[in-house]
């Protein structure tokens, strides 16, 4: 990262032409410079749902200033602009770049997975640090080009995986290093969220309200017409928008293992399913990925399930009555001495059965609070303003962010083909399917949001 102080002069570089806004030229980082003492000032775009979330966490924050936002739909951001009357708001992000580029050092971005993609390489592309919600972005290749992007630019980006700044995934590293598990070669991860509309069909054409900017919120994705069947929260459940439960839940409760155990890139995804959906994700479906190694050197099998038809093996040794994961799902990792459990999002591990938990308690050096309120996810936050300032490194940078989140896309091209897939972890290709191998890429972008 280039020694650039934050109050360097930069061209402006985004130019606004008839339709459509020309991408960027990749600039410095205008915040590298950035010492602890200063404050970073951030933009936030999307402002609505997770994006409030974010600004409830960090408007008091002692190390940020607040100096945008912006948001394609007045009505969803209504919250945050009246708390934050003082602050410029717009609804296309880049006018906002534009306009106050060298106020900005940093960009938290809580938009639907479609536009991950566009809205992160054009901040980028600015010399903007970027803190992107999970999953990465909503195709393969639109992950690997982040990833690259990150490399080049040496900017300080981080995966919105809140759990992976939790105590939580330290203490399961901590346990499987000091071999409390034995080997581990199978985990299972759940969710209880569904995101699912089988039968989906396309909706009729309605007229956009005023208070929407319907080309923004397409962004780059493929033209259809305006309908509230698509928002807010609910295209999670559209493909062509977001990425199901797999997609919302994976990069929370796959995490820990994943991490721990070293994974990458799999060799094969198996898939049991209770059929696609044209448009949307089948009710049920388990998922078999196969790793051949890890930090570890043995095969690993990793189950995920989603839907009511295919559920985790119950352990045997789980006292009765006593609930698998929370209301997020949960994550169990199986060594040959002993089985650990976790709720969603990395937190609470916790060796099975109880007794045993409470024998190892003294051996470890992590603690965890017990009950430790949602607010602790802001640790996340904090790791990457830190970061941004210098100190320490992202803990989810889209070097591993990417690799969590193309497994997980991995896993939707298995659910979308309606069949297992088999995966050269060196090229990073499946193998003998040209059709699913075309889903890695995402169609072209619409005409004037290419970046």
């Amino acid at each position: 990262m280039g020694n650039f102080d934050r109050r360097s002069f930069l061209k402006s570089s985004a130019l606004l032409t008839v339709g459509a806004m020309v991408a960027p030229t990749i600039l410095p980082a205008n915040s590298a410079g950035v010492s602890a003492s200063d404050k970073l000032n951030v933009a936030f775009i999307g402002v609505g749902g997770k994006g409030m979330h974010a600004i409830n966490l960090l408007v008091n924050h002692p190390k940020i200033n607040v100096v945008a936002l912006a948001d394609v739909n007045d009505q969803s951001a209504a919250n945050a602009y009246n708390l934050l009357p003082n602050i410029p708001h717009f609804r296309d992000f880049r006018k906002m770049l534009d306009q106050l580029n060298k106020q900005i050092d940093g960009v938290i971005i809580s938009t639907p997975d479609h536009s991950h993609h566009y809205i992160a390489k054009w901040c980028m592309k600015m010399g903007k640090h970027v803190y992107l919600e999970k999953p990465l972005a909503h195709s393969i290749h639109e992950v690997r080009d982040l990833m690259k992007m990150e490399k080049e630019t040496g900017l300080v980006c981080q995966m919105g995986n809140q759990g992976h700044s939790g105590p939580g995934i330290k203490q399961l590293n901590e346990w499987i290093q000091r071999g409390y598990l034995g080997e581990v070669s199978e985990v299972h991860a759940w969710t209880n969220v569904g995101w699912n509309n089988v039968n989906a069909t396309r909706p009729m054409a309605q007229p956009v309200p005023e208070t929407l900017d319907w080309d923004l919120w397409l962004n780059a994705a493929a033209e259809v017409a305006h309908n509230k069947a698509y928002y807010p929260a609910v295209w999670r459940g559209w493909n062509e928008f977001g990425s199901g439960a797999l997609g919302d839940w994976a990069c929370h409760n796959m995490d820990a293992p994943y991490f721990a155990l070293g994974l990458d890139c799999p060799g094969k995804v198996e898939i049991e399913s209770t059929g696609p959906s044209l448009l949307s994700f089948p009710e049920s479906v388990k998922l078999t990925y196969t790793f051949k190694s890890g930090n570890y050197g043995n095969q690993v099998k990793f189950n995920w399930y989603q839907g009511p038809k295919f559920t985790p093996p119950r352990p045997a040794q789980l006292e009765e009555g006593r609930k698998m994961g929370n209301e997020g799902g949960g994550t169990l990792i199986v060594g040959t001495k002993s089985t650990v459990m976790m709720y969603s999002h990395a937190t609470s591990p916790c060796f099975i059965p109880q007794s045993k938990h409470s024998e190892m308690a003294d051996l470890v050096t992590i603690k965890e609070v017990p009950n430790a309120p949602k607010t602790y996810w802001n640790g996340h936050y904090d790791n990457w303003i830190n970061a941004c300032q210098g100190i320490g490194k992202p803990n989810a940078d889209f070097a591993y962010g990417g690799r969590l989140t193309e497994t997980m896309l991995l896993g939707n091209i298995a659910i979308k083909t309606n069949r297992s897939l088999t995966i050269d972890p060196v090229s990073r290709r499946i193998l003998n399917d040209p059709q699913a191998n075309a889903l890695m890429n995402n169609s072209s972008p619409r005409k004037g949001w290419e970046v």
